[in-house]
């Protein structure tokens, strides 16, 4: 039976019915009457810098909002090889922040964490690096990509040191449009700010972009390209006369990215609480730095724990090797492995155990006084670790009712 049609009740009379009635109405779900749409919305030059630089990006309006798409690409520069920052590219954005229309942050994320964000969040089955140059099979040129190109580490004057990423800043999840936000007032906008990190500096130990550098001039220019990927408004109905759902269910419900770090870890057992509660948990990502900030060589210096328990409330929800926890939630789910100190947690993979197109099964519904807390011992001491909570602030109960296309 299509999705929207009521069915006829056991005991309803038989005969023809009432032209309008309710068990003959079809309602066509969000996803099926509107339509994708994508459009350029800023394009900035920012010439590179030893100190930190803000933009800020007034958003497109157009429809329900469903991503926010930001190119960029380098260029210029002198470098004959490059080193690169472990979190590189994604590091030369400091920070990434979208404001809804009255400023309140709804992604506040550094610009590695956007893209953990966005690679393990459950929003695409693909990573936003997965289309990498010189991959064979990666595109239909295999010395160029579209999409993501690394960290030039060596080539001519003028080569090395490049690179080029799209990160996605997805608002939309699970399915049926849920998620998109009303964006359809040029005079109350949505605002991306971004801080481009001072990249033209080397740190030999911490980035934010590159740790050693042959060559005088690192890229001289950053080309930030700002787009929108949204969902039309669809009309009350199609061209059946079927009426259209012409908004997304539970419109108004949002999602948030927020971070909370505890620094300086003790060196032994170590207990956490997290803060973030008191609405539905979508998605925690854990990020494990030593003292100097660094990640892979918290991996092997002991600030990664081999045994990790998460606790809920009066109850354990997981008690288990970091190993297995990283085949069973990451490589088990999203089909490649995590990186050296992340770990992720998803609540993303019902029906299937794919993380995306969720029906919010195992979102985790909590209250101000819910306590999460997490236990685990390190070997090192004075490292940190980065909580990444995903958190759902549902508009009504529909968050959990949205149609599939099929039944």
């Amino acid at each position: 039976m299509p999705v929207g049609i009521a069915p006829t009740p056991s005991d309803a009379p038989t005969g023809q019915q009432k032209k309008g009635a309710d068990s003959n109405v079809a309602v066509i779900p969000f996803a099926r009457a509107s339509k994708w749409h994508i459009e350029q919305s800023n394009v900035q030059s920012v010439t590179g810098s030893s100190a930190s630089q803000v933009f800020n990006f007034p958003i497109a309006s157009y429809g329900y909002l469903s991503a926010v798409l930001v190119t960029v690409v380098s260029s210029g520069g002198n470098l004959t090889a490059a080193t690169a920052f472990e979190d590189a590219p994604w590091s030369v954005l400091q920070n990434v922040l979208l404001q809804d229309v009255n400023g309140v942050p709804i992604w506040q994320l550094s610009g590695y964490h956007s893209y953990l964000a966005a690679k393990y969040g459950g929003y695409r089955l693909f990573p936003p690096d997965g289309i990498a140059a010189g991959t064979a099979g990666g595109n239909l040129n295999e010395n160029n990509s579209f999409a993501f190109t690394n960290v030039v580490a060596s080539g001519a004057a003028g080569v090395a040191g490049q690179f080029k990423f799209i990160l996605p800043i997805f608002l939309e999840f699970g399915l049926d449009g849920l998620g998109c936000l009303p964006n359809m007032d040029a005079s109350a906008r949505y605002n991306l700010q971004l801080t481009v990190a001072g990249y033209t500096s080397v740190n030999a130990t911490t980035g934010p972009l590159y740790t050693a550098i042959t060559g005088t001039t690192p890229p001289t220019t950053l080309t930030i390209t700002i787009e929108i990927l949204a969902r039309s408004q669809p009309p009350a109905q199609d061209m059946f006369g079927n009426m259209n759902s012409v908004s997304p269910p539970a419109v108004g419900t949002v999602q948030y990215w927020t971070t909370q770090t505890a620094s300086g870890m003790a060196n032994g057992a170590n207990t956490i609480q997290l803060t973030r509660v008191g609405n539905l948990i979508r998605h925690h990502i854990l990020v494990f730095r030593n003292t100097n900030g660094t990640r892979t060589t918290a991996e092997s210096g002991g600030d990664v724990p081999s045994l990790f328990e998460f606790d809920w409330d009066v109850g354990q929800r997981y008690v288990a090797n970091v190993a297995t926890l990283r085949y069973i939630m990451g490589y088990g789910v999203f089909g490649f492995d995590v990186p050296n100190g992340v770990l992720v947690l998803p609540n993303t993979t019902d029906p299937d155990k794919i993380a995306i197109s969720e029906y919010g099964d195992e979102w985790l519904g909590t209250v101000g006084a819910t306590k999460f807390t997490l236990r685990f011992t390190t070997t090192t001491g004075s490292g940190s670790l980065t909580i990444l909570t995903n958190d759902i602030v549902p508009a009504s109960g529909q968050v959990y009712a949205a149609p599939s296309l099929m039944v």
